[in-house]
Protein backbone atom coordinates (compact mmCIF):
# COMPACT_ATOMS: atom_id res chain seq x y z
CA UNK A 1 0.00 0.00 0.00
CA UNK A 2 1.25 3.36 -0.54
CA UNK A 3 0.10 6.45 0.55
CA UNK A 4 0.05 9.91 -0.94
CA UNK A 5 -1.45 13.13 0.74
CA UNK A 6 -3.77 15.61 -0.87
CA UNK A 7 -1.54 18.62 -2.17
CA UNK A 8 -2.72 21.99 -1.45
CA UNK A 9 -3.64 24.48 -4.62
CA UNK A 10 -4.27 28.51 -4.57
CA UNK A 11 -7.20 29.05 -5.89
CA UNK A 12 -9.17 32.41 -6.25
CA UNK A 13 -13.17 32.38 -4.27
CA UNK A 14 -16.27 34.14 -5.58
CA UNK A 15 -14.70 37.14 -3.42
CA UNK A 16 -11.66 37.10 -5.49
CA UNK A 17 -9.74 36.10 -2.32
CA UNK A 18 -6.60 33.16 -2.59
CA UNK A 19 -7.51 30.15 -0.64
CA UNK A 20 -6.20 26.16 -0.96
CA UNK A 21 -8.28 23.44 -2.34
CA UNK A 22 -6.67 20.11 -1.31
CA UNK A 23 -6.44 18.02 -4.49
CA UNK A 24 -5.76 14.17 -4.33
CA UNK A 25 -2.66 13.88 -7.04
CA UNK A 26 0.74 12.16 -7.34
CA UNK A 27 3.84 12.73 -8.48
CA UNK A 28 5.21 10.75 -11.54
CA UNK A 29 7.99 10.72 -14.45
CA UNK A 30 7.22 9.23 -18.27
CA UNK A 31 9.43 7.37 -19.96
CA UNK A 32 9.34 6.65 -23.93
CA UNK A 33 12.07 4.39 -25.95
CA UNK A 34 14.56 4.44 -23.11
CA UNK A 35 13.80 8.69 -22.90
CA UNK A 36 12.97 9.49 -19.11
CA UNK A 37 11.06 12.87 -18.32
CA UNK A 38 13.81 15.15 -17.07
CA UNK A 39 11.51 15.72 -14.44
CA UNK A 40 8.75 14.70 -12.20
CA UNK A 41 5.25 16.41 -12.36
CA UNK A 42 2.13 16.30 -10.32
CA UNK A 43 -0.87 14.92 -11.37
CA UNK A 44 -4.29 14.45 -10.71
CA UNK A 45 -6.33 11.66 -10.03
CA UNK A 46 -9.37 11.60 -11.69
CA UNK A 47 -12.06 9.27 -10.85
CA UNK A 48 -14.46 10.87 -13.43
CA UNK A 49 -11.83 10.31 -16.36
CA UNK A 50 -12.03 7.47 -18.74
CA UNK A 51 -8.13 7.52 -19.49
CA UNK A 52 -5.28 9.30 -18.53
CA UNK A 53 -4.98 12.79 -20.51
CA UNK A 54 -2.14 14.93 -20.08
CA UNK A 55 -0.44 18.36 -22.20
CA UNK A 56 1.17 17.68 -25.36
CA UNK A 57 4.18 19.17 -23.55
CA UNK A 58 4.80 16.33 -21.65
CA UNK A 59 4.68 14.19 -24.88
CA UNK A 60 7.60 16.77 -26.53
CA UNK A 61 10.04 16.58 -23.42
CA UNK A 62 10.68 12.72 -23.86
CA UNK A 63 10.88 12.72 -27.54
CA UNK A 64 7.34 11.84 -28.71
CA UNK A 65 6.11 13.15 -31.49
CA UNK A 66 2.87 13.99 -31.24
CA UNK A 67 0.94 13.43 -34.47
CA UNK A 68 2.59 9.79 -34.78
CA UNK A 69 0.05 8.68 -32.04
CA UNK A 70 -3.38 7.31 -32.83
CA UNK A 71 -5.70 10.15 -33.63
CA UNK A 72 -8.46 10.58 -31.36
CA UNK A 73 -11.28 12.81 -30.12
CA UNK A 74 -12.43 13.05 -26.56
CA UNK A 75 -15.53 14.67 -24.95
CA UNK A 76 -15.81 16.34 -21.33
CA UNK A 77 -17.58 18.31 -19.47
CA UNK A 78 -19.93 20.59 -20.97
CA UNK A 79 -19.78 17.58 -24.40
CA UNK A 80 -16.39 19.86 -25.72
CA UNK A 81 -14.30 17.60 -27.90
CA UNK A 82 -10.43 17.97 -28.28
CA UNK A 83 -8.37 16.29 -30.47
CA UNK A 84 -5.60 14.12 -28.74
CA UNK A 85 -2.97 11.46 -29.60
CA UNK A 86 -2.55 8.24 -28.24
CA UNK A 87 1.38 6.80 -26.77
CA UNK A 88 2.54 3.82 -25.08
CA UNK A 89 4.37 4.93 -21.92
CA UNK A 90 6.49 3.70 -18.95
CA UNK A 91 5.12 5.45 -15.92
CA UNK A 92 6.86 5.58 -13.00
CA UNK A 93 5.92 6.16 -8.93
CA UNK A 94 7.83 5.91 -6.68
CA UNK A 95 9.10 2.21 -6.41
CA UNK A 96 5.93 0.94 -9.29
CA UNK A 97 6.32 1.47 -12.94
CA UNK A 98 3.96 0.13 -15.88
CA UNK A 99 3.43 -0.01 -18.95
CA UNK A 100 0.13 2.54 -20.29
CA UNK A 101 -1.31 4.62 -22.57
CA UNK A 102 -1.78 8.04 -22.17
CA UNK A 103 -3.51 10.96 -24.41
CA UNK A 104 -1.68 13.72 -25.02
CA UNK A 105 -3.34 16.47 -26.22
CA UNK A 106 -2.29 20.62 -27.70
CA UNK A 107 -5.71 21.80 -25.26
CA UNK A 108 -5.16 19.88 -22.00
CA UNK A 109 -3.49 21.87 -19.27
CA UNK A 110 -3.25 19.50 -16.34
CA UNK A 111 -2.45 15.97 -16.29
CA UNK A 112 -4.88 13.81 -15.53
CA UNK A 113 -4.48 10.23 -14.44
CA UNK A 114 -7.90 7.85 -14.89
CA UNK A 115 -9.43 4.61 -14.60
CA UNK A 116 -8.23 2.79 -17.87
CA UNK A 117 -4.42 3.40 -17.62
CA UNK A 118 -4.09 4.00 -13.82
CA UNK A 119 -6.65 2.81 -11.73
CA UNK A 120 -6.59 -0.40 -13.41
CA UNK A 121 -2.64 -1.16 -12.54
CA UNK A 122 -4.22 -1.23 -8.82
CA UNK A 123 -6.35 -3.74 -6.76
CA UNK A 124 -7.90 -0.94 -4.76
CA UNK A 125 -7.86 3.02 -4.81
CA UNK A 126 -9.07 4.73 -2.07
CA UNK A 127 -9.97 8.46 -1.68
CA UNK A 128 -9.92 9.41 2.17
CA UNK A 129 -11.53 12.93 2.21
CA UNK A 130 -11.66 13.29 6.08
CA UNK A 131 -7.58 12.66 5.93
CA UNK A 132 -6.46 14.32 2.68
CA UNK A 133 -4.86 11.24 1.46
CA UNK A 134 -5.47 8.78 -1.04
CA UNK A 135 -4.39 4.94 -1.00
CA UNK A 136 -2.97 2.78 -3.45
CA UNK A 137 -3.33 -0.85 -2.91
Amino acid sequence: MDLFPYIPLPIRDKNNNIVQIFKPMVVVRLCFKHKLSPYPFSCLLDSGSDMNLFPSCFAQNIGIKLEDGEEIKIRGIGDIEIKAYRHKVQLYLDKKHFETTIDFSNYQQFALLGRNGFFNHFNQVIFKEKEKIVELH
